[in-house]
């Protein structure tokens, strides 16, 4: 962006206006337009090399876990402990002496 001879004629008017301002005026005012005018200054250097920095795009990299593992004795596989550990058959238990009914 480059500016036009138009825009630096139009800005170097305001300044001799204010500087036919500045000459009317005591010292404490004049000490106080200076102060102005450098912090207008400061803020559009300011501005410009923001406008010049190149842009930074942020990346986001993910981050791998390591995980270890152990490599070597191999374990013994559990039975299952609800499994029945043999499928025979099982016996009634007689009824008592006194729980026997006779026909």
């Amino acid at each position: 962006m480059c500016m036009k001879n138009s825009e630096l004629k139009d800005i170097q008017q305001a300044l001799n206006i204010i500087r036919a301002e500045i000459e009317k005026v005591d010292a404490k005012t004049k000490l106080a337009a200076l102060e102005l005018i450098m912090s207008t200054s400061q803020s559009i250097v300011a501005t410009a090399m923001k406008s010049t920095k190149p842009k930074v795009k942020t990346v986001a990299i993910p981050k791998t876990k390591i995980v270890k593992q152990r490599v070597g004795q191999k374990t013994q596989e559990k039975e299952p402990q609800n499994k029945p550990a043999t499928l025979r058959p099982i016996k009634p238990i007689p009824p008592l002496l006194n729980q026997r009914i006779e026909f």
